[in-house]
């Protein structure tokens, strides 16, 4: 144990709710990145058709335009806790629902599967909820001080679940079918919901929060993220990511079996690349007692992973595709731990939970358009130009964003107190 708390990321594992909370998230991670493969395999399977694939991502993304502000303000008025055990209920009953229609054999070849798509879309109406009141949560265990150390262990526990989740559902695809794969998927949700019940959090919550009109407190979240330099930088780049490099992870199945000609369990191991890349990547930020200049991390590993997936996209061989995936791995380790790092030290505590649903919000309109538009060129010009062409030009626009944002030009530090500060106003308005 006393080794265990010299490292600053793995000393959070000594506090029980934060076990219950990551061994509940590892689990589900698992699920839902061998839910993502196994979708695309049955979509591709069903209908021959890289669109259908896309627009897996396009249901289980819709919601969150529509959803994401209002879940950010109920992640700041209600009790998280109940937040997540409703999201993990839904997690398994969607899992129940699949794996009830491939045993009745309802789910026909060249039809389209508007069954599968339901159930994606009432998936992405639960990730819609459970992402801000995670991460407000984690914030509410760890604290400002360890939050960067929480992120980068909960990307470490995120990728692991990368890495599991396809490996696992290409070899099962491979030996049992979608049928066994989705038992799996199934049994993995229910362990995550019975964690989840066993997590209590403190009573953090912001009272003065649920004294504010909800219209009020969408456009004071709203008005944050636009005047807020460092709040603004991130989420400009991460909807330039989310609609034009990350889709890939939707389509590793096309690339697998129409671009590279792999099998099933070969399309796991790829689509495990990347998850494995940012475990390493992640593993060496959560090394790290401090951190002032966390826009570098973010800045840097969003760029590594958007030129890693631009030449993947033109590689023909698996072993090269597979080391390319790799590197990007890495690189968005500083992405991925960073992005909501940055978003919540940079906000008051009572308004954390609008400005993860503001996350939310940009990545849900950046995988609606980015998706359907790669779908649609994959299908014209095939998936090697459509996946390289817009991690390309994702490259590309993030630059503008670095120059005119202070992501990498001032340490967070000063918009710490700018939070502080702004926290204190809304404390004096809303006296106890």
């Amino acid at each position: 144990m006393k080794r265990l708390s010299n490292i600053p990321a793995a000393s959070l594992l000594l506090g029980k709710n934060l076990r219950f909370l990551w061994s509940a998230r590892l689990i589900h991670d698992i699920s839902r990145s061998m839910e993502i493969l196994v979708l695309g395999y049955l979509v591709l399977d069903l209908t021959d058709s890289a669109f259908q694939v896309a627009l897996i991502a396009v249901f289980l993304n819709a919601p969150r335009p529509v959803l994401s502000l209002f879940a950010g303000l109920l992640a700041d008025r209600l009790d998280r806790r109940w937040i997540l055990v409703g999201v993990h209920s839904t997690y398994l009953f969607t899992a129940a629902t699949l794996l009830s229609l491939l045993l009745v054999d309802a789910l026909q070849p060249e039809q389209v599967p508007w069954q599968v798509f339901l159930a994606i879309f009432v998936l992405g109406i639960a990730k819609v909820l459970d992402d801000p009141a995670r991460r407000t949560a984690i914030f509410d265990l760890a604290g400002s001080q360890r939050i960067a150390n929480a992120m980068s262990l909960e990307t470490i526990i995120n990728n692991g679940g990368k890495i599991l989740g396809p490996v696992a559902g290409g070899l099962l695809i491979a030996e049992t079918g979608f049928t066994g794969a989705y038992v799996a998927i199934a049994v993995l949700d229910l362990g995550a919901l019975l964690l989840i019940t066993r997590v209590k959090l403190p009573q953090t919550a912001e009272v003065r929060s649920k004294e504010v009109a909800v219209s009020r407190g969408l456009k004071e979240g709203i008005r944050h993220s636009v005047t807020n330099g460092m709040v603004f930088g991130v989420l400009a780049i991460s909807l330039v990511m989310n609609a034009l490099v990350l889709p890939i992870q939707y389509f590793i199945p096309v690339i697998a079996r129409d671009f590279l000609q792999v099998s099933e369990a070969w399309g796991g191991f790829l689509g495990a690349a990347g998850g494995i890349g940012t475990l390493f990547g992640a593993a060496i930020i959560g090394l790290r007692n401090s951190f002032s200049y966390h826009g570098r991390y973010f800045v840097v590993g969003s760029l590594t992973v958007a030129l890693g997936v631009s030449l993947m996209a033109w590689s023909p061989w698996f072993a090269l595709s597979f080391l390319l995936l790799l590197a990007a791995g890495i690189g968005q380790a500083g992405f991925s731990t960073m992005q909501s790092t940055i978003l919540l030290l940079s906000s008051p505590s009572a308004m954390r939970g609008r400005i993860m649903g503001s996350q939310g919000l940009v990545n849900g309109i950046g995988h609606l358009v980015g998706n359907s538009e790669i779908g649609l060129l994959a299908g014209a010009f095939g998936i090697s130009l459509a996946i390289g062409l817009n991690a390309g030009i994702g490259f590309l626009l993030i630059l503008p964003v670095v120059l005119l944002s202070p992501l990498v030009k001032r340490p967070l530090n000063e918009h710490l107190d700018e939070a502080e500060v702004m926290n204190n106003e809304l404390g004096s308005a809303f006296p106890d």
